[in-house]
């Protein structure tokens, strides 16, 4: 079996060519090309632009035609593999070393007979902690306080000061009850806190006895002191959180988004932060990525803001070849179908 691997800054072809040998045996040929951007700011806008407009958006290396025209199977984690790399491609799979395919076009690999896959739960661990993390850090002020410190004021006073508690019996709100989203109500269950969540696509049944209730978009805004944000962003969710949902929230309940920055309306949620209408936020994704240096975000003394960092552990990187590959195995080892294909 022939397999093509296209590496990028944070996972590259070496790594991924040793996963397909260890998973497949020596046997298998790895053909490797890396999508090498002129800097780390160039990686990160052209990511963030696929992530946005789809793989037409991104700048794929040159080679990457030519070498997936003999291959069974492709690999990648970030790099864009666009409609004229699938349509000359004789792979019959394609498979994405992230949660997401917004860097496969799925549209030309499904007209091809190609099956696209995703890597389910890859990076869910790393995120939850992360997730709890800016919870603890936007209550308690621990980047500004550090910030403070290091300015040389010993400072006491924050935007939150007056309404600042413990998490315990707090009311934590869930936006979407996938891995991520589960693996956070289970590490909050010895907060001795109230979990909701709100996902459409969930049934009661799935969520009995877990200690987490369904309950409506609405519903969860106007009774959660801290929302968390853990939906795929598509058609149906982009803005999901917008100018009614935070004006449903109460005005000393908090924001957290590890998932998509699309998923929030980014007008309202800089005038809600500006007018003091919601406590705060914590933010590890942004509209566009890096943060442009002007952002009002960067002025306000409300938010916690981290550089895209909740999925990027050495410990994620290191096993999601790995996850992908041995699924893949499975499937073509007993001609069994998976729902990490996703067309």
């Amino acid at each position: 079996m022939k397999f093509l691997v296209v590496g990028d800054p944070m996972l590259t072809a070496d790594t991924l060519a040793k996963a397909v040998r260890d998973v497949f045996g020596d046997e298998a040929i790895v053909k490797g090309v890396d999508w090498k951007p002129e800097s780390e700011e160039e990686f990160w806008f052209l990511r963030s632009q696929v992530e946005k407009f789809g793989p037409s958006a991104g700048k794929p290396p040159a080679e990457l035609i030519e070498a997936g025209k003999d291959a069974d199977v492709i690999i990648t984690h970030h790099t864009p593999l666009n409609k004229e790399l699938i349509e000359q491609s004789s792979a019959s799979y394609v498979g994405v070393c992230r949660a997401g395919t917004e860097n496969a076009d799925v549209n030309a690999a499904t007209a091809k007979g190609t099956k696209v896959m995703k890597t389910m739960g890859r990076n869910a661990e790393a995120v939850s902690d992360f997730t709890i993390a800016l919870l603890l850090a936007e209550l308690r002020n621990l980047a500004r306080g550090h910030a403070a410190l290091m300015q040389g004021d010993w400072k006491k006073k924050y935007a939150n000061s007056g309404f600042m508690g413990d998490v315990r019996e707090k009311t934590i709100g869930l936006v979407g009850l996938g891995y991520i989203g589960r693996l956070v109500a289970h590490k909050l269950a010895n907060f001795n806190v109230r979990v909701l969540a709100y996902d459409p696509y969930i049934k009661a049944e799935a969520v009995q006895g877990s200690g987490v209730e369904l309950v409506s978009l609405e519903e969860l805004c106007r009774q959660s002191d801290f929302i968390s944000i853990h939906a795929r962003l598509s058609k149906d969710t982009a803005g999901l959180i917008g100018k009614e949902a935070l004006s449903w929230m109460k005005p000393t309940a908090y924001l957290i988004n590890t998932a998509r920055a699309g998923l929030i309306d980014e007008e309202a949620l800089v005038e809600a932060l500006k007018n003091k209408q919601i406590g705060g936020a914590a933010l590890d994704v942004f509209w566009t990525e890096p943060i442009a240096k002007e952002h009002p975000l960067l002025t306000m003394d409300n938010v916690t803001l981290t550089p895209h960092l909740a999925g990027a552990t050495n410990d994620t990187f290191a096993q999601t070849p790995y996850l992908l590959l041995r699924e893949l195995k499975r499937v073509l080892d007993n001609k069994e179908t998976s729902s990490w294909i996703v067309n």
